[in-house]
């Protein structure tokens, strides 16, 4: 019988393993680091600009740290020069169709209510280029908006695309009170009605939450499970070799393939 394999997806490109090796963070770099090491996926934020250009940058500000270089505010040709890191869709896609690696895309973006009532969809115009590059199947969108989860799965039946769309639970409480951060943890522990009313194909959870129900829930329902994010040794082991885990995301790639398939004592195969 063929053991469990947990996917590994690389988070920011596996930009931490970069920035030691290299000093800087480009996706595209990354990219050619992650298809040597043996990621499975590629996971990277997708924003866009003011323009409709997609981007690919985990920083709203493009990692300046300037809050007047706020990419859904500039154009592409403003953005390029003042933030270097930020990088086009279309170029990590392009270094991704060489690889054979899959697309993880956490979309950090939404159309405004005005322009959605008026029948756009931003969203699901991102995930039509992604797709018009990769293959489908080896797509996965990510996201903790109930609304564009809805609008990827109707774009993904209109067009026989299987993608896997999945529910993000999990984030920061900060700003919040006591109260209201309680009822957000016990809401994420308990998200059968938000999961249902999504329509979502998967969950993507933060570890704690996994760790403490979410993992036992998914797999009495069927669904498959992400974990995010998964970086120390411990932890690694921990999920990879758990049967009810699907996918992990990680900024430490290489060691999470390396510890997911060097042999295994006799004791844990089963």
């Amino acid at each position: 019988m063929a053991r469990h394999r947990v996917l590994v997806s690389a988070h920011r490109c596996g930009y931490a393993e970069l920035v030691e090796a290299t000093g800087h963070e480009y996706p595209v770099d990354g990219i050619e680091h992650l298809a040597k090491v043996g990621a499975d996926y590629c996971e990277f934020d997708v924003r866009r600009c003011a323009d409709g250009t997609f981007v690919v940058s985990h920083d709203a500000d493009g990692g300046t740290g300037d809050d007047t270089c706020l990419i859904v505010d500039l154009a592409w040709s403003e953005l390029r020069d003042r933030a270097p890191g930020v990088c086009l869709l279309d170029d990590v896609l392009e270094a991704l169709e060489a690889t054979g690696m899959g697309a993880h895309l956490d979309l950090k973006f939404r159309t405004p209510s005005e322009e959605w009532k008026a029948g756009a969809r931003w969203e699901t115009d991102a995930i039509a280029a992604v797709a018009a590059r990769l293959d489908p199947s080896m797509v996965v969108v990510t996201t903790g908006r109930q609304r564009t989860i809805n609008a990827v799965r109707a774009w993904a039946e209109e067009h026989d695309a299987p993608v896997v769309i999945a529910l993000s639970i999990g984030g920061s409480v900060a700003g919040l009170s006591w109260r209201d951060g309680f009822r957000k943890r016990w809401a994420e522990l308990f998200p059968q009605r938000r999961f249902e009313a999504s329509r979502a194909d998967a969950v993507a959870a933060h570890f704690a939450l996994a760790m403490l129900r979410l993992s036992r829930w998914t797999t009495r329902i069927g669904v498959p499970l992400l974990v995010w994010t998964v970086d120390g040794a411990w932890l690694q082991k921990r999920f990879l070799h758990d049967k009810r885990i699907w996918m992990v995301t990680t900024d430490r790639p290489a060691q999470a393939v390396a510890l997911r398939d060097r042999p295994r004592p006799r004791r844990w195969l089963a």
